[in-house]
């Protein structure tokens, strides 16, 4: 079958519509396909830039256009004609967007032929369409074609689209046109065809026989081989040749799972849910290996009695040991002996001694000091030269080198925040004690001595109040109906501004640990609802001037209690801690949330190139590649759609098999401390309380499964609707009022939680 057709000014012929960008992924995919040599009926193109460029609404298809149009169709002769819309972003990987845009067929006259192009444009601005994707998919071109005399059409599946079964072609025909089986006019009859066993299960229609289903199931598997992935196709029998009417990707396809070893290595692992809470993917790893190393830096830096903290998968799952001195358990000692121990064993002498010097020398407080002095300035400098780069300007190699770039950010930004929270939890851990032993004060009533001294945390709320004051009556009542972003910012330029500032601002920054989830830039809706949840809640951003209040109400009571010599040592620990405190939120943001943020603009730029070469089937795919891998990729232009089939399965099988909450013998409880020099004592002791607080247990001892326990985030007594927020991808279900009940937070939690009222 012939699949050429002259080309005109302003329309293309099918073989020459092979970039989707231009011709839509529908004309685009028929017109690779015929280039391979795929039966396809001939055709032409009216361009997406003609409706991009269409004023207004007004829908009439340009003088030059129909012209060209019109002249290109009387080449076929006098058939009827099949007019179908052809969308820019149709048809991909992760959406169809199947049976949104209108199709004519049977057009015959010339006046009908540009009626249904201008149907096939009405169509993008349908409400279900804007809906279902937004704004974007008014990028729509149109394809015509001649229609085929069809003994018999349908579709075929080279994947069943309910089990996620591949290696089986599922089959619906009916007699004469395909529009029977679409408009549901017919029951179709159903094949299967798995290998050469070909099973029909239903004969309504007769359309077919066992040859001619061989033959479909035939060209769908060629199909899929060509586009490299599981494929539903639209085909007519025509005489007795099978002709290919569409071919798109079958999406929302079950993942097969593919089984992934568990090796458990030796020693005491405890599931690490708090800060992966699921299977990280696998471009994910290249920050989540970065953390092993400096667990045992610290260690060392700071004289602890271990070797270190390790993160390992197993079985597709993070987990957490900390690591005994010389990597081994020793045996569990009675307690009077482990004095002893710690005079005789050469190990824990040599590490007490670096305990005491660490201590004598202030080394967590130089830590402290040193962030605001040397490494707040530095990261923040990289972060806004890596932030201006304009990614899709870069060429291949420049892109393979900001990925670098960022890499090396985001692992000197995980051994700076490792190094920070040993020494923090050093000078947080003294004045917990000094408080308890002093005052007897717990530690919701220490850390009121601290609250609201951390300002980088609470500054995106309060800028966020800003942008909420620009919100005019128009943008307040759209955000009260639920309107779309785009149709939000619409209404108001000077507010549209506004929150693309804010953005602009605070927007590159992961929302969680996971590469793969949107960050807070590609969320204006989630920014849009904590507007109109500040707005409903009257959102207060001079509410630090009443934690500090608070602050200084607490400070005055616990001097007040206290002698002149526990004086002394409660005023050394409290300004320490104030020191320290603030930088325990601060540092997140430049060691953590903005590499992760910057680490997935880069993914998706790099995903996105290769999505568009066809190496991966969506840009989002990239996520299933290991970093290296990805830049090798794109690097020798290799196929790597097969690996992100495999990679989807493995992290479904993982899903469908969470590991135990823990793997080896447990150890019990660390020995007493006793016997330490003062010095190393509080130092691990110090340590022991922090991991207690990050790590400890979900539930308390004595307690009914029923029954929730907590730790409360805020002072004071509330009542209101509980929302259990399990992940940031929750985060737009939180309403103003709202009492936000959470596994675990972390500083981003911030920018994102301010309409709660009370925390948990």
């Amino acid at each position: 079958m012939t699949t050429t057709t002259p080309a005109s000014g302003t329309v293309l012929p099918l073989a020459a519509a092979t970039d989707h960008r231009i011709a839509g992924r529908k004309a685009a995919a028929l017109a690779r396909l015929a280039a391979a040599g795929f039966p396809v009926p001939p055709g032409v193109v009216v361009p997406a830039v003609v409706l991009e460029e269409a004023p207004g609404r007004q829908l009439t298809v340009p003088a030059d256009v129909a012209a060209d149009l019109l002249d290109a169709v009387r080449r076929w002769g006098d058939v009827p004609l099949a007019v179908r819309s052809s969308g820019v972003d149709e048809d991909g990987a992760a959406a169809s967007y199947a049976g949104l845009f209108t199709s004519v067929l049977d057009v015959h006259s010339d006046g009908a032929l540009l009626d249904a192009v201008c149907a096939c444009w009405r169509s993008a601005f349908d409400a279900r369409v804007t809906s279902y994707a937004g704004s974007q998919l008014r990028r729509l071109a149109v394809l015509v074609q001649p229609m085929v005399a069809a003994r018999a059409a349908g579709v075929a599946f080279t994947a069943d689209p309910v089990t996620g079964e591949r290696g089986c072609v599922l089959i619906d025909a009916v007699v004469g046109l395909g529009d029977r089986l679409v408009s549901g006019a017919a029951t179709p009859d159903r094949w299967t065809v798995r290998g050469d066993d070909v099973r029909q299960h239903s004969t309504d229609e007769s359309a077919i026989d066992e040859p001619q289903a061989r033959s479909i199931a035939d060209l769908a598997r060629r199909v899929e081989a060509e586009l490299g992935g599981p494929q539903d196709i639209e085909w007519a029998l025509v005489d007795d040749e099978v002709v290919l009417l569409q071919a798109r990707p079958v999406t929302a396809l079950p993942v097969e799972p593919v089984p992934v070893a568990v090796e458990v290595p030796p020693g005491y692992w405890t599931r690490e849910a708090s800060h992966a809470p699921l299977p990280y993917r696998p471009f994910t790893r290249a920050w989540a290996d970065l953390i092993s190393p400096p667990g045992f830096r610290m260690a060392t830096e700071l004289g602890l009695l271990l070797d270190g903290v390790a993160v390992q998968q197993i079985g597709g799952w993070d987990y957490l040991r900390i690591v005994p001195l010389g990597g081994k358990q020793p045996p569990r000692l009675p307690g009077w002996l482990v004095p002893v121990a710690f005079r005789l064993v050469p190990a824990l002498r040599r590490r007490i001694r670096e305990s005491v010097a660490a201590m004598r020398s202030d080394v967590p407080g130089q830590l402290v000091h040193r962030w605001s002095r040397e490494w707040q300035p530095d990261f923040a400098a990289r972060i806004r030269v890596l932030r201006e780069r304009r990614l899709a300007a870069l060429s291949d190699a420049a892109l393979d080198g900001h990925l670098a770039d960022v890499l090396t950010l985001a692992a000197d930004g995980v051994d700076v925040h490792f190094r920070l929270h040993g020494a923090l939890a050093m000078v947080l851990g003294e004045f917990a004690f000094t408080c308890r032993d002093l005052l007897g004060w717990d530690e919701t009533r220490m850390f009121s001595l601290l609250c609201g001294t951390s300002t980088t945390s609470t500054r995106p709320a309060r800028a966020l109040a800003d942008v909420a004051a620009l919100a005019g009556p128009r943008v307040r009542a759209l955000l009260a109906q639920g309107a779309p972003a785009d149709e939000v910012l619409a209404a108001d330029r000077e507010f549209a501004a506004a929150v693309a500032a804010y953005l602009e601002e605070f927007g590159c920054r992961a929302l969680t640990y996971e590469l793969a989830d949107p960050s807070l830039e590609e969320r204006p809706d989630l920014v849009l609802g904590l507007v109109r949840d500040q707005l409903d809640s009257s959102f207060d951003p001079r509410a630090d001037e009443e934690l500090a209040r608070q602050r200084e109400a607490a400070e005055n009571t616990a001097r007040e209690n206290l002698a002149v010599p526990e004086l002394q040592r409660f005023e050394r620990a409290l300004q320490r801690a104030l020191a320290a405190y603030p930088v325990r939120e601060d540092n997140e943001f430049f060691t953590v949330s903005a590499p992760l943020g910057l680490l997935r603009r880069a993914a998706l730029e790099l995903g996105r190139r290769l999505a568009e070469r066809g190496q991966i089937a969506a840009v989002e795919d990239v996520f299933f590649l290991r970093a290296d891998e990805a830049r090798a990729v794109l690097a020798d232009g290799t196929d790597a759609r097969h690996t992100v089939t495999r990679r989807e399965g493995e992290h479904a099988w993982v899903l469908a098999h969470p590991g135990p909450a823990s793997y080896g013998r447990d150890p019990g409880p660390p020995p007493p401390l006793r016997g330490l020099p003062d010095e190393a004592r509080l130092a691990n002791e110090a340590f022991l309380w922090t991991i207690e607080r990050i790590l400890g247990p979900n539930t308390r001892a004595g307690c009914p499964e029923s029954i929730l326990t907590g730790i409360a985030a805020s002072s004071g007594r509330y009542t209101g609707p509980v929302r259990v927020i399990r992940s940031e991808a929750e985060f737009d279900r939180l309403r103003a009022g709202d009492v936000l009940v959470c596994p675990v937070t972390s500083p981003v939690w911030s920018v994102c939680s301010s309409p709660a009222s009370a925390r948990w």
